[in-house]
């Protein structure tokens, strides 16, 4: 099929809790980028079948892309649910089969405990210790013991979160390793300009002398629960008051910045940053046997030794 005008060039698709959103807001930043509002529209997550191209133009172009201008030669967006539905990265490559893909990868050691600290904050999870949420897996794989907020499972399936290599082996299969472009969180913590460039490279796109790189790699909490439901799990469930006030607020500036208003102040005050618990002597082991072979996979495919991850202390 041909292409719907203004269809993104790229993806950005995970895994969470690796810098995604930092290297999203590089991006936004870069002057031949158009990057959409808000960075995560996880469109192609909510499709059960694919959709028309006047659906794809309608609910997806023209929604979350319509700030375009006219210098801005590739677009793109950062779902970080992507990497687990290969059926969404079906979709995306029916649209446009020349996509490229962006992944970001990280020791699961320290990605797991800031991602249960994420879901906790988002009403996603609600086991605050992470050896039990883990443990609670299987009988939430079931349909039990799960959180009356959580909007879909698949959220706390925390060993399928942490299989990188697994999810990196079938976006090379399913793409290609030429549209793939995988950025190690070690590397991109060490030396963020050049991970940058080589992402400006893989985008083909011009460098544009960005050499101030923030990170916002710290976990956050809420101070109070109710506060959290009302802008949070009311909003996801269509609460009308909430939704309302979350579309009044949706005013961006040059940088994709939000312009803050009273939702945007009252959430800020509401939470704070909360560094994640580290694991525990037991959960470590668990992991080291759970994720070994996952891990070397991984680094079979990057062609680099990553064991270090399970094995350090």
């Amino acid at each position: 099929m041909t292409r719907p005008q203004g269809f993104p060039d790229f993806f950005i698709i995970g895994a969470p809790r690796c810098g995604t959103t930092s290297l999203s807001r590089y991006l936004m930043r870069h002057p031949q980028v158009c990057f959409s509002r808000p960075k995560e529209t996880h469109y192609f997550a909510q499709q059960q079948d694919l959709p028309s191209e006047d659906a794809i133009e309608r609910d997806y172009i023209d929604r979350y892309f319509a700030h375009r201008s006219a210098g801005e030669s590739v677009a793109g967006e950062g779902s970080v649910s992507y990497i687990h539905l290969p059926e969404a990265i079906e979709q995306i490559r029916h649209f446009n089969p020349d996509a490229k893909f962006i992944a970001m990868v990280r020791n699961p050691r320290s990605m797991l405990p800031s991602y249960h600290q994420k879901m906790l904050f988002l009403l996603q999870e609600n086991e605050a210790n992470f050896d039990k949420a883990w443990a609670l897996q299987t009988p939430r794989a079931l349909g039990k013991n799960l959180p009356r907020t959580c909007l879909d499972p698949r959220l706390l399936k925390y060993t399928e979160v942490a299989s990188l290599g697994a999810q990196v082996q079938r976006l090379f299969e399913m793409v290609g390793r030429e549209r793939s472009h995988i950025i190690v969180f070690d590397d991109f913590v060490k030396d963020t300009l050049a991970v940058y460039r080589a992402l400006l490279d893989f985008l083909e796109i011009d460098y544009d002398g960005q050499t101030e790189f923030e990170r916002r790699f710290e976990s956050q909490m809420y101070r109070y629960r109710w506060i959290q439901y009302l802008f949070f799990a009311t909003a996801t469930r269509g609460g009308k008051f909430v939704d309302t006030l979350e579309r009044r607020r949706r005013k961006y500036r040059k940088d994709g910045t939000i312009r803050p208003n009273l939702v945007k102040r009252i959430t800020k005050l509401n939470k704070g940053p909360v560094k994640p618990a580290p694991l525990s002597p037991q959960m470590v082991n668990i992991l080291r046997e759970e994720l070994h072979d996952d891990v070397r996979l991984l680094g079979q495919l990057l062609g680099r030794d990553l064991g270090f991850w399970l094995t350090a202390d």
